[in-house]
């Protein structure tokens, strides 16, 4: 499961998320396949292979915030005709940040929405983190899952769930989603998004 929660919330490739997102809920759920309705957009995802159009599915908007993205539709293995409450609520929570992921990448891909890595190095440098807190959000901004922090930074797993708290709480973010985009300039640190700025000045 810890897996599937780190693929949750790595959002590079940005393009492909929502599709890789969707699995990992149906993965989440023992789902047997996925349809992705998006909210605006006349396309709808589906797993590979499509799920059986006779097979019973559990419907769960994607909301982030007041905003909804859409909707994902668990198939459910023959025979089943619910989620079990286990299942159920690991699918809520999957669905959660699914659309919070979604969001994210979405204001990634736009014009504008990455920073190059100077530009992530120069907020780093002014956050009020300690070097090695530095280092392991330098290393999750890069893509890196937590076994590769402990393993690039010599920590066991354990220490650097711990400096990710830490991190969390210096920063005001929730989640490691909301702290890549923050650092990846669609979130400033002060918690307006990069295209609300006082002053027009950038983060």
């Amino acid at each position: 499961m810890l897996d599937i929660a780190e693929g949750l919330l790595h959002l590079d490739p940005v393009r492909t998320y929502p599709q890789r997102g969707a699995a990992l809920v149906a993965r989440l759920a023992n789902a047997q396949g996925f349809e992705l309705d998006l909210d605006g957009e006349s396309r709808v995802l589906r797993s590979d292979p499509a799920p059986a159009d006779a097979a019973e599915k559990v419907s769960l908007p994607l909301r982030n915030g007041r905003q909804i993205l859409g909707t994902i539709h668990l198939y459910l293995p023959d025979g089943n005709s619910r989620l079990n409450s286990t299942e159920l609520r690991l699918a809520r929570w999957g669905a959660r940040i699914l659309a919070r992921g979604m969001s994210y990448a979405s204001r990634l891909a736009s014009e504008g929405g990455r920073r190059g890595g100077e530009d992530v190095e120069e907020t780093l440098a002014r956050a009020p983190l300690t070097p090695r807190e530095r280092d392991v959000v330098s290393l999750l901004v890069s893509g890196a899952s937590t076994r590769d922090i402990a393993s690039r930074t010599s920590l066991t797993v354990a220490t650097v769930n711990t400096y990710l708290k830490r991190i969390f709480s210096k920063l005001g973010v929730h989640s490691r989603v909301e702290l890549v985009a923050r650092m990846a300039g669609t979130v400033g640190l002060d918690g307006a998004p990069a295209d609300q700025k006082s002053n027009g000045s950038a983060v």
